[in-house]
Protein backbone atom coordinates (compact mmCIF):
# COMPACT_ATOMS: atom_id res chain seq x y z
CA UNK A 1 0.00 0.00 0.00
CA UNK A 2 2.79 2.37 0.98
CA UNK A 3 4.57 1.73 -2.73
CA UNK A 4 0.94 2.85 -4.45
CA UNK A 5 0.65 5.90 -2.52
CA UNK A 6 4.28 6.90 -3.40
CA UNK A 7 3.69 6.96 -6.77
CA UNK A 8 1.70 10.00 -6.34
CA UNK A 9 4.59 11.85 -4.70
CA UNK A 10 5.96 13.48 -7.76
CA UNK A 11 2.79 15.18 -8.68
CA UNK A 12 2.36 16.12 -5.13
CA UNK A 13 5.94 17.45 -5.00
CA UNK A 14 5.37 19.64 -8.27
CA UNK A 15 2.60 21.06 -6.22
CA UNK A 16 4.43 21.93 -3.06
CA UNK A 17 7.05 23.99 -5.09
CA UNK A 18 4.20 26.45 -6.31
CA UNK A 19 2.94 26.48 -2.78
CA UNK A 20 5.85 26.86 -0.80
CA UNK A 21 9.54 27.98 -0.71
CA UNK A 22 10.83 26.61 2.57
CA UNK A 23 12.28 23.28 2.58
CA UNK A 24 10.52 20.65 4.16
CA UNK A 25 11.05 17.11 5.08
CA UNK A 26 9.53 14.03 2.27
CA UNK A 27 5.83 13.68 3.63
CA UNK A 28 5.00 10.44 4.83
CA UNK A 29 2.37 8.00 3.56
CA UNK A 30 -0.52 8.79 4.93
CA UNK A 31 0.09 12.81 4.43
CA UNK A 32 0.50 11.77 0.68
CA UNK A 33 -2.87 10.35 0.63
CA UNK A 34 -4.39 13.19 2.62
CA UNK A 35 -2.86 15.82 0.17
CA UNK A 36 -4.09 13.96 -2.76
CA UNK A 37 -7.49 13.46 -1.99
CA UNK A 38 -8.12 17.17 -0.97
CA UNK A 39 -6.19 17.90 -4.64
CA UNK A 40 -8.59 15.90 -6.18
CA UNK A 41 -11.39 16.98 -4.08
CA UNK A 42 -10.22 21.09 -5.10
CA UNK A 43 -9.61 19.92 -9.29
CA UNK A 44 -13.11 18.61 -9.59
CA UNK A 45 -15.03 21.35 -7.71
CA UNK A 46 -13.53 23.71 -10.69
CA UNK A 47 -13.81 21.15 -13.43
CA UNK A 48 -17.11 22.81 -15.53
CA UNK A 49 -19.96 20.70 -15.93
CA UNK A 50 -20.15 18.19 -18.75
CA UNK A 51 -23.01 17.45 -21.03
CA UNK A 52 -25.30 15.30 -18.66
CA UNK A 53 -26.81 13.11 -21.49
CA UNK A 54 -25.97 12.38 -24.83
CA UNK A 55 -28.83 14.25 -26.28
CA UNK A 56 -27.21 17.15 -24.82
CA UNK A 57 -23.88 16.68 -27.07
CA UNK A 58 -26.48 16.15 -30.04
CA UNK A 59 -28.30 19.57 -29.08
CA UNK A 60 -24.92 21.58 -29.12
CA UNK A 61 -23.70 19.43 -32.57
CA UNK A 62 -27.42 20.78 -34.02
CA UNK A 63 -26.71 24.72 -32.96
CA UNK A 64 -25.39 26.44 -35.98
CA UNK A 65 -23.82 29.81 -36.74
CA UNK A 66 -25.44 31.76 -39.85
CA UNK A 67 -24.16 34.71 -41.20
CA UNK A 68 -24.16 37.26 -44.57
CA UNK A 69 -24.08 40.34 -46.01
CA UNK A 70 -26.36 40.72 -48.97
CA UNK A 71 -25.15 43.35 -51.66
CA UNK A 72 -27.19 45.31 -53.70
CA UNK A 73 -27.35 48.22 -56.17
CA UNK A 74 -29.64 49.86 -58.43
CA UNK A 75 -29.30 52.30 -61.58
CA UNK A 76 -32.24 53.61 -63.04
CA UNK A 77 -32.93 56.79 -65.37
CA UNK A 78 -36.45 57.51 -66.56
CA UNK A 79 -36.98 60.56 -69.06
CA UNK A 80 -39.95 61.71 -70.83
CA UNK A 81 -41.79 60.91 -67.89
CA UNK A 82 -43.16 63.97 -66.80
CA UNK A 83 -46.71 63.91 -67.98
CA UNK A 84 -47.60 60.80 -65.46
CA UNK A 85 -44.24 60.72 -62.86
CA UNK A 86 -41.82 62.84 -62.61
CA UNK A 87 -38.12 62.49 -64.55
CA UNK A 88 -35.13 60.88 -62.20
CA UNK A 89 -32.22 59.02 -62.28
CA UNK A 90 -31.38 56.57 -59.44
CA UNK A 91 -27.48 55.88 -58.51
CA UNK A 92 -27.68 53.67 -55.26
CA UNK A 93 -26.49 50.80 -53.15
CA UNK A 94 -27.59 49.13 -49.45
CA UNK A 95 -25.74 46.24 -48.02
CA UNK A 96 -27.60 43.90 -45.07
CA UNK A 97 -25.24 42.46 -42.86
CA UNK A 98 -26.79 39.72 -40.77
CA UNK A 99 -26.27 36.89 -38.12
CA UNK A 100 -27.94 34.18 -36.36
CA UNK A 101 -28.06 30.87 -35.20
CA UNK A 102 -30.25 27.81 -36.88
CA UNK A 103 -31.30 24.51 -35.48
CA UNK A 104 -33.62 22.02 -35.91
CA UNK A 105 -34.75 24.02 -38.92
CA UNK A 106 -35.17 27.18 -36.93
CA UNK A 107 -33.33 30.63 -37.42
CA UNK A 108 -33.00 33.54 -35.05
CA UNK A 109 -30.98 36.46 -36.96
CA UNK A 110 -30.39 40.14 -35.99
CA UNK A 111 -28.70 42.57 -38.44
CA UNK A 112 -29.38 45.83 -40.22
CA UNK A 113 -30.03 47.66 -43.68
CA UNK A 114 -28.05 50.35 -45.09
CA UNK A 115 -29.26 52.32 -48.01
CA UNK A 116 -26.94 54.93 -49.59
CA UNK A 117 -27.91 57.02 -52.23
CA UNK A 118 -24.09 57.12 -54.13
CA UNK A 119 -22.84 61.07 -54.46
CA UNK A 120 -25.23 62.38 -51.01
CA UNK A 121 -24.44 63.10 -47.73
CA UNK A 122 -24.24 59.98 -45.31
CA UNK A 123 -26.83 58.08 -43.78
CA UNK A 124 -29.50 58.08 -45.88
CA UNK A 125 -31.11 55.41 -44.76
CA UNK A 126 -30.59 52.80 -41.59
CA UNK A 127 -32.55 49.95 -40.72
CA UNK A 128 -32.46 47.32 -37.90
CA UNK A 129 -33.78 43.71 -38.92
CA UNK A 130 -34.31 40.92 -35.97
CA UNK A 131 -36.56 37.75 -37.01
CA UNK A 132 -37.38 34.63 -36.11
CA UNK A 133 -38.34 31.84 -38.80
CA UNK A 134 -39.09 27.87 -39.09
CA UNK A 135 -39.63 25.36 -41.73
CA UNK A 136 -41.78 22.65 -41.37
CA UNK A 137 -41.97 19.94 -44.75
CA UNK A 138 -44.23 22.48 -46.75
CA UNK A 139 -44.37 25.57 -44.02
CA UNK A 140 -42.33 27.81 -43.40
CA UNK A 141 -43.32 31.43 -41.08
CA UNK A 142 -41.11 34.36 -40.48
CA UNK A 143 -41.98 36.66 -37.65
CA UNK A 144 -40.18 40.19 -36.45
CA UNK A 145 -38.31 42.46 -39.11
CA UNK A 146 -37.18 40.60 -42.01
CA UNK A 147 -36.48 41.15 -45.82
CA UNK A 148 -38.80 40.75 -48.75
CA UNK A 149 -36.94 38.78 -50.38
CA UNK A 150 -38.24 36.32 -48.48
CA UNK A 151 -41.39 36.02 -50.79
CA UNK A 152 -42.25 33.49 -52.76
CA UNK A 153 -45.56 35.39 -54.24
CA UNK A 154 -44.98 36.99 -58.11
CA UNK A 155 -46.91 40.26 -57.63
CA UNK A 156 -47.73 42.57 -60.05
CA UNK A 157 -45.93 45.96 -61.00
CA UNK A 158 -49.72 47.71 -60.43
CA UNK A 159 -49.13 46.44 -56.93
CA UNK A 160 -45.14 47.00 -56.56
CA UNK A 161 -42.15 49.21 -58.72
CA UNK A 162 -39.06 47.91 -58.14
CA UNK A 163 -37.40 51.34 -57.05
CA UNK A 164 -39.94 51.12 -54.19
CA UNK A 165 -38.88 47.86 -53.47
CA UNK A 166 -35.09 48.42 -52.97
CA UNK A 167 -36.00 51.58 -50.79
CA UNK A 168 -38.46 49.60 -48.96
CA UNK A 169 -37.01 46.46 -48.15
CA UNK A 170 -38.07 45.16 -45.06
CA UNK A 171 -41.81 43.75 -43.92
CA UNK A 172 -42.86 44.29 -39.98
CA UNK A 173 -45.24 41.39 -39.06
CA UNK A 174 -45.51 38.08 -39.80
CA UNK A 175 -45.44 36.22 -43.55
CA UNK A 176 -46.78 32.33 -43.98
CA UNK A 177 -45.92 30.08 -46.84
CA UNK A 178 -47.27 26.47 -48.52
CA UNK A 179 -44.70 25.86 -50.97
CA UNK A 180 -45.72 21.84 -52.22
CA UNK A 181 -44.03 20.50 -55.23
CA UNK A 182 -45.92 17.11 -54.54
CA UNK A 183 -49.27 19.15 -55.28
CA UNK A 184 -47.65 22.40 -57.28
CA UNK A 185 -49.18 24.38 -54.89
CA UNK A 186 -47.77 27.99 -54.00
CA UNK A 187 -49.71 30.21 -51.21
CA UNK A 188 -48.41 33.03 -48.80
CA UNK A 189 -50.08 35.30 -46.64
CA UNK A 190 -48.00 38.69 -45.25
CA UNK A 191 -49.37 41.14 -42.50
CA UNK A 192 -47.42 44.49 -42.32
CA UNK A 193 -47.61 47.05 -39.91
CA UNK A 194 -45.32 49.21 -42.02
CA UNK A 195 -45.91 52.79 -40.44
CA UNK A 196 -47.71 54.52 -37.01
CA UNK A 197 -47.77 56.71 -34.45
CA UNK A 198 -49.84 55.51 -31.84
CA UNK A 199 -49.58 58.32 -29.60
CA UNK A 200 -51.56 60.41 -32.62
CA UNK A 201 -53.64 57.02 -33.29
CA UNK A 202 -52.30 56.88 -36.73
CA UNK A 203 -51.64 53.24 -38.25
CA UNK A 204 -50.68 52.02 -41.66
CA UNK A 205 -50.62 48.46 -42.20
CA UNK A 206 -51.40 46.08 -44.80
CA UNK A 207 -52.28 42.65 -45.85
CA UNK A 208 -51.18 40.71 -48.99
CA UNK A 209 -52.02 37.39 -50.34
CA UNK A 210 -50.52 35.30 -53.05
CA UNK A 211 -51.94 31.80 -54.80
CA UNK A 212 -50.78 29.68 -57.35
CA UNK A 213 -51.87 26.62 -58.69
CA UNK A 214 -50.12 24.58 -61.40
CA UNK A 215 -50.78 21.47 -63.91
CA UNK A 216 -49.29 19.24 -66.46
CA UNK A 217 -45.50 19.87 -64.71
CA UNK A 218 -46.61 23.64 -64.85
CA UNK A 219 -47.55 24.17 -68.40
CA UNK A 220 -50.41 25.24 -67.16
CA UNK A 221 -51.24 27.37 -64.15
CA UNK A 222 -53.94 29.68 -62.54
CA UNK A 223 -54.65 31.62 -59.37
CA UNK A 224 -54.71 35.23 -57.75
CA UNK A 225 -53.09 37.78 -55.88
CA UNK A 226 -54.20 40.68 -53.62
CA UNK A 227 -52.79 43.73 -51.71
CA UNK A 228 -54.73 45.50 -48.97
CA UNK A 229 -53.93 48.94 -47.50
CA UNK A 230 -55.00 50.48 -44.21
CA UNK A 231 -54.04 53.65 -43.95
CA UNK A 232 -55.34 56.07 -41.11
CA UNK A 233 -53.02 59.03 -40.94
CA UNK A 234 -54.93 62.60 -41.25
CA UNK A 235 -51.75 64.45 -41.03
CA UNK A 236 -50.66 63.02 -44.49
CA UNK A 237 -53.77 62.61 -46.11
CA UNK A 238 -54.63 66.55 -45.39
CA UNK A 239 -52.78 66.99 -48.51
CA UNK A 240 -56.11 67.03 -49.84
CA UNK A 241 -56.74 70.38 -48.57
CA UNK A 242 -60.05 68.78 -46.65
CA UNK A 243 -59.01 70.93 -43.30
CA UNK A 244 -58.83 66.91 -41.88
CA UNK A 245 -62.03 65.63 -42.56
CA UNK A 246 -60.18 62.79 -44.52
CA UNK A 247 -58.99 60.49 -41.67
CA UNK A 248 -58.86 57.31 -43.24
CA UNK A 249 -58.19 55.73 -47.00
CA UNK A 250 -58.88 52.19 -47.99
CA UNK A 251 -57.17 50.63 -50.96
CA UNK A 252 -57.38 47.14 -52.22
CA UNK A 253 -55.43 46.15 -55.18
CA UNK A 254 -56.24 42.34 -56.92
CA UNK A 255 -55.03 40.25 -59.53
CA UNK A 256 -56.50 37.18 -60.81
CA UNK A 257 -54.55 35.06 -63.53
CA UNK A 258 -54.33 32.46 -65.82
CA UNK A 259 -51.46 31.51 -67.87
CA UNK A 260 -48.81 29.28 -69.33
CA UNK A 261 -45.83 28.03 -68.89
CA UNK A 262 -44.22 26.60 -72.30
CA UNK A 263 -39.88 26.69 -71.18
CA UNK A 264 -40.23 22.60 -70.77
CA UNK A 265 -41.34 22.08 -74.56
CA UNK A 266 -38.76 24.59 -75.64
CA UNK A 267 -35.93 23.40 -73.41
CA UNK A 268 -32.74 25.89 -75.01
CA UNK A 269 -35.09 28.56 -73.62
CA UNK A 270 -34.59 29.90 -70.31
CA UNK A 271 -38.07 31.33 -70.39
CA UNK A 272 -41.64 31.17 -72.05
CA UNK A 273 -44.58 32.35 -70.73
CA UNK A 274 -47.99 33.76 -71.10
CA UNK A 275 -50.53 35.62 -68.80
CA UNK A 276 -53.40 36.77 -68.75
CA UNK A 277 -54.58 38.98 -65.79
CA UNK A 278 -57.96 40.86 -64.44
CA UNK A 279 -55.81 43.47 -62.94
CA UNK A 280 -58.15 45.91 -60.73
CA UNK A 281 -58.76 47.89 -57.86
CA UNK A 282 -60.80 49.48 -55.58
CA UNK A 283 -60.28 52.74 -53.44
CA UNK A 284 -62.21 55.01 -50.82
CA UNK A 285 -61.69 57.52 -48.45
CA UNK A 286 -63.44 57.87 -44.83
CA UNK A 287 -63.94 61.34 -43.73
CA UNK A 288 -65.59 62.79 -40.61
CA UNK A 289 -67.99 64.49 -41.67
CA UNK A 290 -70.29 62.71 -44.30
CA UNK A 291 -68.62 59.25 -43.63
CA UNK A 292 -67.45 56.49 -46.39
CA UNK A 293 -67.02 57.58 -49.90
CA UNK A 294 -68.83 55.04 -52.03
CA UNK A 295 -65.72 52.84 -53.87
CA UNK A 296 -64.17 53.49 -56.95
CA UNK A 297 -64.30 50.42 -59.11
CA UNK A 298 -61.04 50.54 -61.48
CA UNK A 299 -61.63 47.17 -63.22
CA UNK A 300 -58.72 46.58 -66.09
CA UNK A 301 -57.13 43.52 -67.66
CA UNK A 302 -54.23 42.52 -68.73
CA UNK A 303 -51.41 40.64 -71.18
CA UNK A 304 -48.14 39.19 -69.98
CA UNK A 305 -45.18 37.59 -72.04
CA UNK A 306 -41.77 36.71 -71.87
CA UNK A 307 -39.29 35.21 -73.59
CA UNK A 308 -35.19 34.66 -72.70
CA UNK A 309 -32.91 32.77 -74.59
CA UNK A 310 -29.17 32.71 -72.96
CA UNK A 311 -29.74 35.67 -70.79
CA UNK A 312 -31.45 37.69 -73.03
CA UNK A 313 -34.56 38.81 -72.89
CA UNK A 314 -38.09 40.22 -73.52
CA UNK A 315 -40.65 41.00 -71.50
CA UNK A 316 -44.12 42.71 -72.47
CA UNK A 317 -47.14 43.54 -70.36
CA UNK A 318 -50.13 45.38 -72.28
CA UNK A 319 -52.83 46.77 -69.53
CA UNK A 320 -56.16 48.28 -70.48
CA UNK A 321 -59.24 49.46 -68.84
CA UNK A 322 -59.73 52.09 -66.24
CA UNK A 323 -57.07 54.87 -64.96
CA UNK A 324 -55.61 53.20 -61.80
CA UNK A 325 -54.43 55.27 -58.71
CA UNK A 326 -57.37 57.47 -58.45
CA UNK A 327 -55.25 59.90 -56.01
CA UNK A 328 -51.69 60.04 -57.56
CA UNK A 329 -52.21 63.80 -58.39
CA UNK A 330 -52.15 64.69 -54.33
CA UNK A 331 -50.54 61.72 -52.70
CA UNK A 332 -47.62 61.09 -55.32
CA UNK A 333 -45.26 58.51 -56.05
CA UNK A 334 -44.41 57.20 -51.94
CA UNK A 335 -47.70 57.07 -51.31
CA UNK A 336 -48.76 54.88 -54.41
CA UNK A 337 -45.81 51.88 -54.81
CA UNK A 338 -46.70 51.06 -58.50
CA UNK A 339 -46.14 51.87 -61.46
CA UNK A 340 -47.55 55.87 -62.49
CA UNK A 341 -48.37 54.67 -65.75
CA UNK A 342 -51.18 52.76 -64.91
CA UNK A 343 -53.13 56.00 -64.48
CA UNK A 344 -53.28 55.65 -68.17
CA UNK A 345 -56.33 53.74 -69.48
CA UNK A 346 -53.87 52.26 -72.47
CA UNK A 347 -50.60 50.90 -71.24
CA UNK A 348 -47.47 48.78 -72.68
CA UNK A 349 -44.47 48.19 -70.92
CA UNK A 350 -41.79 47.00 -73.05
CA UNK A 351 -38.52 45.94 -71.94
CA UNK A 352 -35.32 44.51 -73.43
CA UNK A 353 -33.02 43.07 -70.93
CA UNK A 354 -29.92 40.52 -70.39
CA UNK A 355 -29.87 38.80 -67.55
CA UNK A 356 -26.86 36.98 -65.72
CA UNK A 357 -27.50 34.32 -62.70
CA UNK A 358 -25.35 31.64 -60.82
CA UNK A 359 -25.78 30.82 -57.40
CA UNK A 360 -24.91 34.03 -55.54
CA UNK A 361 -25.22 36.65 -57.93
CA UNK A 362 -28.18 38.29 -60.00
CA UNK A 363 -27.11 41.10 -62.09
CA UNK A 364 -29.69 42.86 -65.07
CA UNK A 365 -29.18 45.76 -67.84
CA UNK A 366 -32.27 46.87 -68.88
CA UNK A 367 -34.06 49.17 -71.94
CA UNK A 368 -37.57 49.51 -70.61
CA UNK A 369 -40.41 51.54 -73.23
CA UNK A 370 -43.40 52.64 -71.59
CA UNK A 371 -46.25 53.86 -74.55
CA UNK A 372 -49.66 55.55 -73.09
CA UNK A 373 -52.38 56.91 -75.35
CA UNK A 374 -50.72 60.63 -75.13
CA UNK A 375 -47.04 60.01 -74.02
CA UNK A 376 -43.97 57.45 -74.45
CA UNK A 377 -41.03 57.46 -71.70
CA UNK A 378 -37.96 55.17 -71.57
CA UNK A 379 -36.02 54.15 -69.22
CA UNK A 380 -32.65 52.34 -68.44
CA UNK A 381 -31.88 49.89 -65.56
CA UNK A 382 -29.09 48.22 -63.81
CA UNK A 383 -29.72 46.08 -60.82
CA UNK A 384 -27.18 43.58 -59.05
CA UNK A 385 -27.53 41.03 -56.27
CA UNK A 386 -25.27 39.80 -53.90
CA UNK A 387 -25.83 36.97 -51.54
CA UNK A 388 -22.65 36.55 -49.66
CA UNK A 389 -24.04 33.20 -47.46
CA UNK A 390 -24.25 31.41 -50.61
CA UNK A 391 -21.13 32.48 -51.55
CA UNK A 392 -18.89 32.02 -48.61
CA UNK A 393 -21.29 28.63 -48.62
CA UNK A 394 -19.93 27.86 -52.27
CA UNK A 395 -16.03 28.42 -51.32
CA UNK A 396 -16.21 26.65 -48.73
CA UNK A 397 -17.02 23.61 -49.92
CA UNK A 398 -14.18 23.80 -52.18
Amino acid sequence: MACFFCSFYPLVAQDNIHTTTQTTSPATPQENTQIFLQNTEENTLETPPLPTSPQDSLHLKNLKFIYGIDFDFLLDNTEESQKYWPTRTLFTGSIAPEIGISFKNQNLRVGGHFIQNLGEKYPAKNLLTFSYDFTYKDIKAFFGIFHKKQWIGEYSQLFYRKDFLFYNPLINGVLFQYDSQKYDLQAEFIFDWYGGDITKRIDEFLTQGFLKKSFFNKKLFFGGSFLLYHFKNDEFLNLDGGNFDTYLLDRFYYELFIGSNLQSLTPSMDKLLFKFSNLSSLERKRRLSTGLDPFSNLLGWQFDFQAQYKGFGFENSLYFGKNQYKYFSTYGEDFYAGLPFYQSPLFDRAEIYYEYKNDYLTGRFSFILHFTQDALAYQQMLSLSLDTHKLFRLLLRK
